[in-house]
């Protein structure tokens, strides 16, 4: 993500207007490549040496800000690591002390004449002492620093791939500064709606739904939002933005902080921009915690069956459920919904609860981590069964509940 200084944007009639640029023109195509040669070459050189040949080619001032935008971005793709023959603080330490004892043997045996010090004689001990090289000693005494760090792996990608990269991580920096978010999106398939609330959970913002004519009017906030201003709820709403780029029909407005003094302006965004998804959709993500339930269930003779297929279920105009699984009995017909609340959901869970209190299916287990539970002010009337875990739903667990559902 691009950081504030590097930001394109201009503000004009109170709106925040990131400054896109084309990324089908020849020359920001030729910058790209030449970037990414630099960075493809460079594995397993130091930074410094990734750096000095950065210099010439980003420049400074306002005219160089795409230059070194595109190069932040390629560095947030980078792995550097520390390679050296022994830890380098203690090879320092033994070179050091080596250096020391020498100066005062060479004070002791020229004394009047000066001391002669002979650093390679020094190093040559310490690697015949460490059984090292003298070459592993040069290359291991400082590769701790940052600057001789190495590049390790680059993960590389496309200049046109880049290029949408950096017009997406331009609204991403101005995202940072959001306050509150509104997003209206129309005619999806359910899928694409459940993908897309299933991230909203995921990101932990803050969500009240109006429903529209074929689609949704969705407030986000931020946990933190009704507190303060804070960049740790933009860095949801920032990162959540890839996953609007998947679909059509939205429009997305933010109330951001902009400026050197903090002023209120609006950002507004939509598929006219042109932003370019370059990440896959994975709205059907669930943490590997709760992978297992399905293939425990699998193996219990219980009569019920299960799915993380479901339709999305409102919840009055507030909010919509979208429940991590569907049980399903055959022989009764009943349908039993359950939605998990672990440690990942820790800032989202009180107006959650409220939400289901007010709305809720009285067909629904709500499964909550202990650790979760335990800070949750009230849990009563509920319409929901609930379940607390401690690391994950267990099949058998979940099965006794269920029992009470058959009738």
């Amino acid at each position: 993500m691009l950081t504030n200084d590097l930001v394109r944007a201009s503000v004009r009639k109170g709106e925040v207007r990131p400054s896109f640029i084309d990324p089908t023109r020849p020359e920001h195509l030729s910058l790209a490549k030449s970037l990414l040669e630099i960075f493809q070459t460079h594995q397993g050189l130091t930074r410094e040496a990734l750096q000095g040949e950065l210099v010439e080619l980003l420049g400074t001032g306002t005219e160089f800000l795409l230059h070194r935008g595109l190069a932040k971005l390629l560095f947030d793709r980078c792995s550097f690591d520390v390679q050296a023959a022994m830890e380098p603080q203690e090879l320092r330490w033994a070179v050091f002390s080596a250096s020391a004892a020498a100066h005062r043997r060479e004070e002791e045996h020229q004394e009047g004449q000066g001391p002669s010090f002979d650093r390679d004689r020094v190093i040559e001990e310490v690697a015949t002492s460490l059984s090292l090289t003298t070459d592993q000693i040069h290359r291991s005494l400082y590769a701790d620093l940052k600057d001789q760090q190495i590049l390790k792996k680059f993960k590389d990608l496309t200049a046109p791939a880049l290029l949408m990269r950096y017009n997406t991580a331009q609204a991403q920096a101005v995202l940072l500064r959001a306050r509150s978010l509104t997003l209206e999106i129309r005619s999806q398939p359910t899928a694409r709606y459940r993908a897309l609330f299933r991230k909203i959970k995921f990101f932990q913002l803050l969500h009240r739904v109006e429903p529209l004519d074929e689609g949704y009017r969705i407030h986000l906030d931020g946990p933190l939002s009704m507190f303060k201003a804070s960049t740790r709820y933009g860095l949801q709403m920032a990162n959540f933005l890839p996953t609007l780029l998947h679909f059509q029909g939205w429009e997305l407005t933010a109330q951001v902080l902009w400026g050197r003094h903090r002023k209120e302006y609006i950002l507004r965004l939509s598929p006219k921009n042109g932003l370019k998804p370059y990440n896959r959709l994975t709205g059907q993500w669930q943490p590997q915690e709760l992978t297992f339930l399905p293939e425990q269930l699998a193996r219990l003779d219980c009569g019920w069956e299960v799915s993380t297929e479901a339709e999305l279920l409102p919840l009055g105009n507030q909010g919509i459920l979208v429940p991590d699984y569907v049980f399903t009995h055959p022989a009764s017909g009943r349908r039993v919904l359950m939605e998990v609340f672990g440690f990942w959901n820790k800032g989202a869970i009180a107006s959650r609860l409220e939400l289901l209190r007010q709305h809720g299916p009285d067909n629904l287990i709500l499964a909550m981590s202990r650790s979760l539970a335990s800070g949750a002010e009230n849990l009563e009337d509920l319409p929901s069964e609930i379940y607390q875990f401690r690391t994950a739903p267990v099949a058998r667990q979940v099965v006794k509940l269920l029992k009470g559902f058959e009738g």
